[in-house]
């Protein structure tokens, strides 16, 4: 019988992954489907990590993070252990999804699609278009910061903030305990803005998604705590998370210029071209899982407590479930579906409002910028995200 011990091992830190980490990625689903590393049970086969996402025997693995990470008896910790994150499969996660899937699902979200786009357009007439800029600071991070302003009526000059801390509170994902004191100072922050953004809104009720979750909240849908973790979620895992995978987007599509003038040609083809970029060049590489059972996987016995990790970019680069993977192809048949918002009750909850904010900036770019040139841009990867570190470009170029 194959053990744990068995399977090949992963090293995350080694040169051919670190230059090139999609098909290194790759080559592991090629001729494995599990392996192993020093943060856990590695998979690399897509049916096996869409299991993994969906299956009631994997549960989050959000505690034995904040274990790893070290952080401290306080207001963050207790925030984490209250929220969404630290709740497995079952009646309190089912419970505390339903208000926040009903206001931001399909539907929901694109009532918000109109206003996004003036995010947008206001964004965009404030970046030069004559010379160099930093599309990271002036576009990339503004756009998710600035929706989630107006999503709970705050000031636009507050996206700054918004931008910042969650940068910070997301470094949680590098498992690194050197960054516990900058997270945990920067959830205290973050937790001390919602709850004055929560007072000024009941004060002052309004259209907005945060008036919305407060009118849940008097309706017993929400406990005034659970009101406040979800506006504290909302920050911390929007506008980092899309503010990357905007970046994203821009370069894989800029950077093919044959693309991005059929883009601008037809807007309409931008859907199908961003399920393209999350396909080939994910945010989320891959995701953490504990099991909550014992467990076999491809006929290895996977004991409970278990950390586990589908990893999303070798699913994504499997060529028995997407054939030529390294072939950027927009025009690709949309199933199997890519894996970058998880799914089933552990599902990005923003899915849909993130897909529309990354819509609406390529939209206008490709149809306001057909010359847009990429001067500068570079990747790093870890075992869990793709991050952009430098985007330069000139708008008319």
């Amino acid at each position: 019988m194959t053990t744990i011990a068995d399977l090949p091992e992963i090293d995350f830190g080694a040169a051919d992954y670190l230059a090139a980490p999609l098909p290194t990625l790759a080559g592991f689903a090629e001729r494995f489907k599990l392996g192993r590393s020093s943060r856990g049970i590695e998979i690399f086969d897509y049916d096996l990590c869409r299991d993994t996402i969906l299956n009631r025997a994997f549960g989050t693995g959000h505690p034995r993070l904040m274990n790893v990470l070290g952080l401290p008896e306080g207001p963050a910790l207790n925030y984490k252990r209250r929220s969404i994150s630290f709740h497995n499969r079952g009646e309190t996660r089912r419970r505390l999804r339903v208000p926040l899937t009903t206001l931001m699902g399909p539907e929901g979200s694109e009532r918000f699609r109109t206003d996004i786009r003036g995010v947008v357009r206001k964004t965009f007439a404030e970046i030069a278009t004559d010379r160099p800029v930093d599309l990271i600071h002036d576009l990339c991070d503004r756009i998710p910061s600035r929706v989630y302003c107006y999503w709970i009526n705050a000031p636009m000059e507050d996206a700054d903030f918004v931008s910042r801390t969650s940068h910070i509170v997301q470094q949680v994902h590098t498992r690194n305990p050197e960054t516990t004191a900058e997270v945990t100072q920067g959830f205290e922050n973050l937790l001390e803005y919602v709850d004055e953004r929560i007072v000024l809104a009941r004060q002052n009720p309004g259209d907005d998604l945060l008036s919305d979750l407060i009118r849940a909240t008097d309706a017993g849908h929400l406990s005034p705590d659970e009101l406040r973790n979800w506006v504290v979620k909302l920050a911390e895992a929007n506008t980092d998370n899309s503010s990357h995978q905007i970046a994203i987007a821009v370069i894989e599509l800029a950077s093919r210029p044959e693309i991005w003038a059929a883009l601008g040609a037809d807007p309409s083809l931008v859907p199908q071209a961003l399920r393209e970029v999350m396909r080939y060049h994910p945010r989320s590489l891959s995701t953490s899982r504990e099991t909550l059972e014992d467990v076999v996987m491809d006929g290895v016995p996977i004991p409970k407590g278990e950390a586990i990790f589908p990893n999303i970019g070798a699913a994504h680069w499997n060529p028995n479930y997407f054939p030529d993977p390294a072939k950027f192809d927009i025009h690709r048949p949309d199933k199997p579906a890519h894996l970058n918002f998880g799914g089933g009750i552990f599902s990005c909850i923003g899915r849909f409002a993130v897909t529309i904010e990354i819509e609406e900036v390529i939209a206008h770019m490709v149809v306001h910028f057909p010359n847009l040139k990429i001067t500068r841009s570079a990747f790093s990867h870890s075992p869990m995200f793709t991050s952009v570190t430098e985007l330069k470009a000139v708008l008319n170029g």
